[in-house]
């Protein structure tokens, strides 16, 4: 497969900075409800984008940068923004419950895993990947038993959560996989996700006609 990953991630950057630029008009409307969420948006965009150009600049590893702000930063405003969203007593202590593991998982890898700051950590990413789709799977069964399912198209957290569940599900065979398959195959496929994730956030970005809501 020939696969251009230079071009590839610059696509990517310059769909996130779209993304956040609509974020940003939009932030008096949409910011209260999904602050975390923007939050960790802008967290995760900024990183890569930094890192692309860092890396090609010095050849240095990126590394920590990831491990600081994707695994532990972003995963947790993500998981912060469900909390929020959550307002059934017992799915909030579920999901408070979900928060208080990931904060032991991070503590325990420090523990097990030698010098985690600057060697990526799959197994910590798996296992922030699972409490995410733990915690995705939460609000979506509050939102279909509630009446915001007769308007999903104007409730952005619903297509927040889907944006994140096509990306995060389907990065795990990959990811898994990434040693047995080819370099081009791999980002590629990481392309696509986070294109497909993109145009899905976008899309309820612009369905969106909420007002700030409680």
């Amino acid at each position: 497969m020939n696969w251009n990953i230079e071009i590839g991630k610059q696509i990517t950057s310059v769909i996130s900075i779209a993304v956040m630029i609509v974020m940003a008009l939009k932030f008096s409307k949409i910011g209260k409800e999904n602050f975390f969420f923007i939050l960790g948006y802008f967290v995760l965009s900024l990183i890569d984008i930094f890192c692309y150009f860092y890396f090609k600049a010095t050849d240095k590893s990126t590394e920590i940068f990831f491990v600081i702000g994707l695994l532990m930063v972003v995963f947790f405003l993500y998981l912060l923004y469900f909390f929020q969203l959550i307002y059934l007593p017992v799915l909030k202590k579920m999901q408070l419950a979900i928060l208080i593991i990931f904060l032991i998982n991070i503590g325990v890898r420090f523990y097990i895993e030698d010098d985690l700051l600057h060697h990526f950590s799959f197994n910590l990413l798996y296992v922030d990947i699972l409490l995410l789709l733990f915690s995705i799977i939460l609000f979506l069964y509050q939102t279909f038993n509630s009446d915001k399912i007769l308007d999903l198209n104007n409730y952005l957290p619903f297509w927040i959560s889907v944006a994140l569940l096509i990306l995060f599900i389907g990065s795990i065979p990959i990811l898994y996989f990434r040693t047995t398959v080819s370099q081009n195959i791999y980002f590629f496929i990481l392309f696509m996700l986070n294109l497909i994730s993109n145009g899905i956030l976008m899309l309820g970005l612009i369905w969106n006609k909420q007002e700030s809501r409680k």
